[in-house]
């Protein structure tokens, strides 16, 4: 198995931090235009589920016994492409339904890279995208998918501003359901299939569907059905369509004003080799601009992407320079691993951009870094104990992120997932002394987090419990002998408000309540038989406060842990 394919989120982020940092500074910073080819798709298209498995079984299932049956003919055409070997061509029979076949997985695979070739497959006197309409039921299909972690990934950057400007060839609508799910509608997008549609009103990111766009065609089927662009001949055709031209001129603009991270995408389009040819004809970038202008998620560059490299950076300077180029522009790890990694490395850097800030008057610079590496190890945990459930992790980021932020920010911790709560809505560099951000108490709440982490495996170990769960905090710390969950809350009011809502109550001797500001004393409503027992009830602790008063980071920890009491 390829590097890219098996790499851990914490070994993805080992590249993040140490060779491919400008590029993930670039990202936090919103230097970076995503390009999101099928790859980020892989897993709903050829699963036994996806949409080339539903073709085939279309397909299938109207096969007579003629010889000359159109759709025998189709169907054989299909899994020709495949090239199934003669083991695998005794497994395929007709007569039964076709995920009963020893070889689908295989032959699904092997197809979904041939994607456009599959639907330019003509049926005798129907439509051109006879299959892609109805050999996919593509209203059905189409009206409803549900999002991967990828699609979760990138809507979360989006969210966190550090990802405005998306092009994909996908016309599928699984990024529209991952802003659905977090909580959002698809007007946070700015879709944009033509000219016209750059003309509808203002939203936080703007999403460049050039080769159209499902939900689009679904809803208004007379505009946008022939604006799908599925097969190869659409494709090819695709760079003379005056149709599409104000949008080719927005996304050469785009290419020469960001940087480019394609993920899941080959570039082996024409089209998208014209759109990138432009480049350098404009006095474009050069190779060595920091961070890398072109960069792919990919295990090896392959022909395609060696051709677009030569077009944006020219052929003498290719040839002068062409493993290095190469290297530079390799990033391996694929769409999962990938986008997961730049979320936490987002978020981290987020939390560090706050701690930094804090108003902490005798902590120095080693000791904020020593606070910035605390934050990190928390990230590192997420990684590690979400890889095996990458959906899974992509939920949970955005579930406890919520939880945790609402409770911060509002005092409320309802039942269910909430919506996405971003730490901030602009990239990090302008978090940076933001006034907005003084009173907010994410900043002390960083600051915990890092103090959280620097005592990771000597004091304690944290988890998360079910983000679903309104009793739920930020966090779980565990110890050889107790165990806590651990609550954010901006100031005194919203402690009060967690105690309205039964986040927790007066008698939880498990709940620590961090606080970013000054803590009041609290009369108890109504003893508990906890109470009379003698447990002490809630932890208290005024973060604001300790940070003004701490000698220095020694002190600071000593504190904090003596308060947290585990």
């Amino acid at each position: 198995m390829s590097l890219a394919a098996s790499i851990s989120i914490k070994d993805t982020l080992v590249l993040l931090d140490g060779q491919y940092s400008g590029v993930a500074t670039g990202i936090v910073q919103g230097s970076y235009a995503l390009w999101l080819g099928s790859g980020i798709s892989r897993d709903r298209v050829i699963g036994l589920d996806g949409v080339l498995a539903k073709l085939i079984e279309f397909l299938r299932g109207k096969v007579t016994a003629n010889a000359d049956c159109g759709y025998r003919v189709a169907l054989n055409k299909i899994i020709d492409m495949a090239a199934p070997d003669a083991t695998e061509r005794a497994q395929i029979d007709f007569n039964v339904p076709s995920d009963q076949w020893a070889c689908i997985k295989a032959i699904l695979g092997r197809l979904w890279g041939q994607y456009s070739a599959v639907l330019s497959v003509e049926l005798p006197d129907e439509p051109l995208d006879y299959l892609l309409w109805d050999g996919l039921d593509f209203t059905a299909t189409f009206a409803a998918q549900q999002a991967d972690a990828e699609h979760l990934a990138v809507g979360m950057l989006a969210l966190e501003g550090t990802v405005t400007d998306l092009a994909t060839a996908n016309w599928d609508g699984l990024l529209e359901a991952a802003m659905k799910e977090l909580g959002y509608d698809e007007t946070f997008y700015r879709i944009t299939v033509t000219g016209e549609d750059l003309r509808n009103p203002a939203a936080a990111a703007k999403l460049y569907k050039f080769h159209g766009c499902a939900l689009r065609a679904i809803a208004e089927e007379g505009t946008y059905r022939p604006l799908l662009i599925a097969r190869s001949a659409q494709i090819t055709g695709w760079n003379a369509d005056n149709r599409f031209t104000i949008v080719r001129d927005q996304l050469h603009a785009l290419v020469q004003a960001k940087r480019t991270l394609m993920i899941g995408m080959s570039a082996q389009d024409e089209n998208i080799k014209h759109l990138f040819a432009k480049v350098n004809q404009q006095n474009g970038w050069k190779w060595t601009d920091p961070p890398t202008p072109i960069v792919f998620s990919a295990d090896k560059i392959g022909d395609d992407q060696r051709d677009l490299l030569i077009v944006v950076y020219g052929q003498q300077e290719y040839e002068a320079h062409r493993d290095d180029i190469c290297n530079e522009a390799r990033l391996q790890a694929y769409a999962k691993p990938l986008l997961l990694a730049l979320v936490l490395y987002v978020l981290a850097a987020k939390l560090e951009v706050l701690a930094n800030d804090v108003h902490a008057p005798n902590l120095d610079a080693a000791a904020r870094t020593a606070i910035s590496t605390g934050i990190k190890v928390l990230r590192d945990r997420v990684a590690d104990a979400g890889n095996g459930d990458r959906l899974g992790l992509a939920r949970a980021i955005a579930a406890v992120l919520a939880r945790a932020r609402h409770q911060l920010q509002d005092g409320t911790s309802a039942a269910g997932v909430q919506r996405y709560f971003p730490l901030d809505d602009q990239p990090a560099h302008l978090m940076q002394g933001k006034p907005a951000l003084k009173s907010s108490g994410q900043r002390e709440a960083a600051v915990a987090l890092g103090l959280v982490g620097l005592e990771e495996a000597a004091a304690w170990t944290s988890s998360v419990d079910d983000p679903e769960d309104p009793r739920s905090g930020a966090l779980r710390l565990t110890s050889s002998g107790a165990s806590a969950r651990v609550f954010l809350a901006a100031n005194d009011d919203n402690i009060t408000n967690l105690l309205d809502c039964g986040a927790f109550d007066e008698g939880d001797s498990d709940a620590v309540v961090i606080c970013s500001g000054r803590v009041a004393e609290r009369q108890q409503r109504s003893p508990s038989g906890d109470r009379r027992d003698g447990s002490l009830g809630p932890r208290y602790i005024a973060l604001g406060p300790m940070l003004s008063e701490a000698a220095d980071l020694d002190d600071l920890r000593d504190r904090f842990r003596g308060e947290v009491g585990l």
